[in-house]
């Protein structure tokens, strides 16, 4: 609640568009929210191609939304969510579509 505060939680909808990793432009993505030297990403449990474009860089820390702990918050100037981290961290069902017309 303290990052959330202070204004350093912030949610992104992904670092990367498309299906092909980049870490140019996930770390393009990161600029416009942070210029932290320490940041904590995290994101989904499914999410590989965020984790792979962000995983070399040395001023990120990535972390599964079912391992976020307190520890990696507090070391970390800045938290950034993905939206499916933020749902999957707080619960919140994965959008589902009914069919057979019910």
């Amino acid at each position: 609640s303290d990052r959330a505060r202070a204004g350093q939680v912030h949610v992104v909808e992904a670092f990367v568009a498309g299906e092909k990793p980049s870490t140019k432009a996930a770390l393009a993505t990161l600029a416009k929210l942070t210029e932290a030297r320490r940041v904590l990403v995290v994101l989904s449990s499914t999410d590989e191609l965020n984790w792979v474009s962000l995983r070399n860089e040395p001023r990120v820390h990535l972390i599964e939304a079912g391992q976020l702990n307190t520890y990696d918050v507090l070391v970390a100037d800045d938290v950034v969510f993905t939206k499916d981290a933020l749902d999957e961290f707080l619960g919140v069902p994965a959008e589902t579509t009914e069919e057979g017309g019910k």
